[in-house]
């Protein structure tokens, strides 16, 4: 997969620990994907897919040991690897359409 047939558009950034923002992403087959979140963590970037809060019986959110809520994905990768290149793709198509959306400020 290629940045080149990746469009990125709704960059909404927000900047909380690793978190720098979230995207819409059309790939070539037309699918849309929307709040794909991007996140730098010691000088490395990458995206996550959408994911949901996974909730218990009576609606509320499930956290894990830490207390920190707890997601499912919404959408997976048959392997690492596939997920990697998506993300390498994501990535270089948003800083090709917002240069500076990575940039430490």
């Amino acid at each position: 997969m290629s940045s080149r047939e990746i469009v990125v558009s709704d960059w909404k950034p927000l900047r909380k620990g690793a978190l720098r923002g979230f995207l819409t992403a059309t790939l070539p087959s037309g699918l849309v994907i929307h709040e794909i979140s991007v996140l730098v963590s010691n000088g490395n970037a990458w995206c996550s897919p959408p994911s949901k809060p996974m909730l218990d019986r009576n609606g509320r959110a499930m956290l894990d040991d830490g207390g920190r809520r707890r997601y499912s994905p919404v959408i997976e990768f048959q392997s690492k690897e596939l997920r990697a290149r998506f993300s390498d793709a994501v990535i270089a198509a948003l800083l090709a359409a917002h240069p500076e959306a990575l940039a430490d400020g």
